[in-house]
């Protein structure tokens, strides 16, 4: 089993896995995609989409790795499969 690196949001084998202050991308059943940053809003002029932990998207794709795939549900709403397929360190991103 993988041992998880809470640091870098690794496991020991250095796959990305989704947590806190990643910005992930995620595919949608549709084949249509999503990029957004989990956690918090880094700033006030963050022009990215941001998901809580605690939201039920964010809930569900926490501690994915690339290419897993997560249900979750919207109250009152249907289920939404979806596939992790990038998760990097959100302030790497932006300035790269």
């Amino acid at each position: 089993m993988a041992r998880h690196n809470a640091h870098t949001g690794d496991d020991r084998g250095g796959a990305p896995i989704a947590k806190a202050g990643m910005l992930l991308t995620i595919r949608y059943e549709t084949g249509e995609t999503e990029t957004f940053l989990l956690g918090r809003r880094a700033g006030k002029d963050a022009a990215v989409k941001v998901y809580s932990m605690l939201s039920p998207l964010g809930h569900a794709i926490a501690g994915a790795r690339l290419g897993e795939q997560r249900i979750y549900s919207m109250p009152q709403g249907p289920e939404h499969r979806v596939t992790l397929i990038e998760a990097v360190p959100y302030k790497a991103r932006v300035t790269a």
